[in-house]
């Protein structure tokens, strides 16, 4: 593999921005536990708003807690010197990805081959969390 050239080409801010956005993803994982743990003292039927807010705070902790797997990912990729390759096919991931998607593990080609293989009626989270941030 390409490893020690791209890595050499690559800025060194990455590790700091995934590290920033993982600290900022595991506050937030935080902060929702309290939405999900208040239920509070309201009758059943007054519950509505309370387990809606709920699911909503899972769904999007869900959708959190893959994101930053994904960050988690990118820097061991970073650790590994296997930063800025795709996984998929090899290739060095543009800059321009990386500047707008860090943790990005496929290059623009692949990522759209993913995602279109991935284009049922009910997407995996990680292929739809990698769609949003495309």
């Amino acid at each position: 593999m390409k490893t020690g050239k791209t890595l050499a080409k690559l800025p060194k801010n990455y590790r700091m921005l995934l590290l920033a956005k993982r600290a900022e993803l595991s506050s937030s994982l935080r902060t929702k536990l309290e939405t999900l743990s208040a239920t509070g003292g309201a009758a059943l039927e007054d519950m509505a708003p309370v387990f809606s807010d709920q699911f909503t705070a899972l769904r999007i902790n869900r959708l959190d807690y893959l994101q930053l797997k994904l960050v988690e990912a990118a820097l061991a990729r970073i650790d590994s010197e296997e930063y800025g390759l795709c996984t998929d096919c090899g290739s060095a991931i543009p800059s321009s990805r990386l500047d707008a998607i860090p943790w990005a593990a496929r290059c623009i080609a692949c990522q759209e081959l993913f995602s279109s293989d991935n284009d049922s009626g009910f997407p995996d989270d990680s292929a739809q969390l990698e769609e949003m941030s495309a």
